[in-house]
């Protein structure tokens, strides 16, 4: 029985021992190859290369995995490449290794906050032993998880918070910018933004949204430069390339955009967003069963997001499923219930699937009232026809054709006036109360009152780009251009959106300033050089100038992208042809234009006229301008062609006589 007291105390000496050398070596202070892979990863990160930061720390840790100080860096580079789990897994070891959980409470906050663990970030980050020099980093990221549920209060005390214990944290102000721009507050957004470069030229993340705040300020080509800036600093952020990539296919780069995808998709292989473009990319082409090969590549992580519904329904629509087209169209509708794009789609899809009663259904609140597209219209009275509602069919057609649908400045409230007026007295500098009235007071014509309404809401949100848009339209109602141009000067400098653009080409157009407003649309383009409306008017307004050429290009491009069922383009470029003298391409094109829409007087004009270039065929000349006239009896234009034509004609007869 005495013999096995040495044994056991043996064995708790070697117990104690053990314990004693795991104690020391998680006090390490990393050896000296550890050392030298950790100071090479500080370095990476002041450049703001977290990617090759955490390369150099798993080298490190890997010399010394007892080292905590690797371990908590390592755990602050994965959260910038958004790694919450392996960012998670690195706290837990140090932790283990006795790092106070206290030290790390804001870092584990954020990796909770990444996975969408919203109510154990929030407890981490209220905790009351985090560490002075930590504070602001938690209420920074308190107010990420304020914002991801939606809480505006709980987000803005956190932020104004972390602003007052560090008003000098880069990251902190990228995501006040954020805050501010869900707020619709764009000008502080931008504001907030610009600290963050300032303070940190590098910071990657900055200059990414201020690239993404510019996008949405100006257009696809201003952020262009700001995305390369960061990819200058991290050729492989993930994040940036991704928002690189898609600009660049939105402005009509899909080549540019494919080398892009596929180089993220090599950095991270099951990256959705990549998949997507390239499913995009299939679709433009065509190519629809790759489209969907491509979009199950995504594994459904991103299904919710409204563009990917867009891209299934137009993949189910080209492959004739258009039930299932429908489906799609509908939860995009619903998501976005003032889309008039996936309105047009929908309705396209129940058409062809047989039920024209819903597609006047679906359109019917857009028809109804000023600022109808043409395309809706031409639907509806296609729907109507096949309900053999005749008469009615006809009174929509001719709406199309007199190309007069009005301005929108918004979808009209089914709420009545004196209810929205109570609502909007309560609360005057509420947004959301105040706008429905004033849409309904634009629509009952009193635009004095609308615009009283509108100027105090504007001058309740100087940051908002919508009131000064609210503004310009009822003050252009009125007739007052001058008082429009200067809210939509105010609203430029917030975003220079196509909205924004169309109204200030239109303003500028009525007070005669034909060469400012090609000025805009100049500009307007030169920062998003494949929207369809600027392009359209730019077209126009070289045809008023006789650039026959300029103009032709233009609307060839125009034909590429969006086919032969436009009327308007193809008469355009009728008189495009017409003036460049290549009369047999004229009258082509002007054919298919009147095929298209033959009620419409500017398409029956243009046709005229290409057909009385030719000298041959003066009498459908004549017919077809008289017809525009018919439509339009007030147009001087279209009653010089007729004169003008009536003397070929009678030229013809006399040359006949002789």
């Amino acid at each position: 029985m005495t013999h096995w007291r040495p044994v056991l105390f043996l064995a708790v000496l070697m117990m104690s021992i053990g314990g004693l050398s795991q104690k020391l070596n998680a006090t390490s202070e990393g050896n000296e190859e550890a050392r030298e892979y950790f100071a090479k990863a500080q370095e990476f990160q002041a450049r703001g290369d977290a990617r090759s930061a955490r390369i150099e720390l798993m080298n490190a840790i890997k010399s010394d995995p007892s080292w905590i100080e690797a371990r908590i860096l390592q755990a602050e580079m994965l959260l910038k490449l958004f790694d919450a789990i392996g960012a998670q897994a690195e706290l837990d070891r140090a932790i283990q290794l006795g790092s106070s959980p206290a030290r790390t409470r804001h870092l584990y906050g954020q990796a909770l906050q990444l996975q969408g663990k919203l109510k154990e970030a929030k407890v981490e980050l209220l905790a009351d032993d985090i560490p002075a020099e930590n504070q602001a980093s938690a209420a920074r990221i308190l107010g990420l998880v304020g914002m991801d549920l939606g809480d505006d209060l709980l987000a803005s005390q956190a932020f104004d918070r972390a602003i007052k214990l560090n008003p000098e944290y880069s990251d902190l102000w990228v995501d006040v910018a954020r805050f501010r721009a869900g707020s619709g507050d764009q000008a502080g957004a931008i504001a907030a933004v610009d600290e963050a470069v300032k303070l940190e030229p590098n910071n990657i993340r900055a200059l990414q949204y201020r690239g993404e705040l510019l996008r949405f300020q100006f257009g696809l080509g201003a952020a262009l430069p700001w995305f390369e800036r960061a990819l200058q600093i991290d050729p492989n952020d993930v994040a940036v390339l991704t928002d690189y990539a898609a600009t660049l296919g939105d402005m009509g780069r899909m080549k540019d955009m494919l080398v892009i995808a596929r180089k993220i998709i090599a950095l991270d292989g099951q990256n959705p967003r990549a998949f997507f473009m390239q499913s995009v990319l299939a679709a433009r082409a065509g190519k629809y069963q790759l489209a969907r090969v491509l979009m199950q590549k995504t594994g459904g992580r991103i299904d919710g997001v409204p563009a990917v519904i867009l891209v299934q329904g137009i993949i189910e629509h080209g492959e004739g499923n258009y039930n299932a087209a429908v489906e799609k169209f509908r939860r995009l509708t619903t998501i976005q219930p003032n889309n008039r794009r996936a309105q047009n789609l929908l309705a396209r899809s129940l058409y062809l699937a047989g039920d024209a009663e819903e597609v006047v259904l679906v359109l019917k609140p857009q028809v109804n009232r000023s600022g109808a597209e043409p395309y809706a219209l031409w639907q509806v009275g296609r729907a109507l026809e096949a309900l053999d509602k005749r008469s009615e069919a006809t009174g929509v057609f001719n709406r199309v054709a007199k190309h007069d649908v009005g301005t929108e400045i918004g979808f009209a409230p089914d709420t009545p006036i004196n209810v929205l007026a109570a609502e909007a007295s309560r609360s005057p500098n509420n947004a959301r109360k105040v706008v429905p009235y004033i849409r309904a007071l634009f629509n009952a014509g009193n635009y004095s009152a609308a615009l009283s309404h509108a100027k105090r809401l504007q001058r309740g949100n100087p940051g908002a780009s919508a009131a000064h848009i609210l503004v310009a339209d009822t003050a252009m109602a009125k007739g007052d251009y001058t008082e429009a141009l200067n809210a939509l000067d105010r609203a430029r400098e917030i975003q220079f959106s196509e909205p924004v653009m169309l109204r200030i080409v239109e303003a500028l157009r009525a007070k005669g300033a034909m060469q400012e407003s090609g000025e805009v649309l100049a500009q307007y383009l030169s920062y998003n050089p494949s929207n369809i409306a600027g392009l359209r008017w730019m077209a126009y307004a070289h045809l008023e100038t006789e650039n026959w050429e300029v103009a032709r290009n233009i609307l060839e491009n125009l034909r590429k992208r969006l086919g032969e069922n436009d009327a308007l383009i193809m008469a355009g470029l009728a008189q495009a042809y017409t003036g460049l003298g290549q009369t047999e391409k004229a009258i082509e094109v002007g054919r298919i234009a009147y095929y298209v829409q033959p009620s419409s007087p500017v398409v029956s004009h243009l046709y005229g006229l290409a057909l009385l270039s030719d000298g041959k065929r003066n009498k459908d000349a004549v017919d077809l301008i008289k017809k525009a006239v018919r439509i339009a009896p007030n147009n001087t234009v279209y009653r010089r062609s007729l004169v003008q034509a009536y003397a070929a004609l009678e030229s013809e007869k006399n040359s006949a006589d002789s």
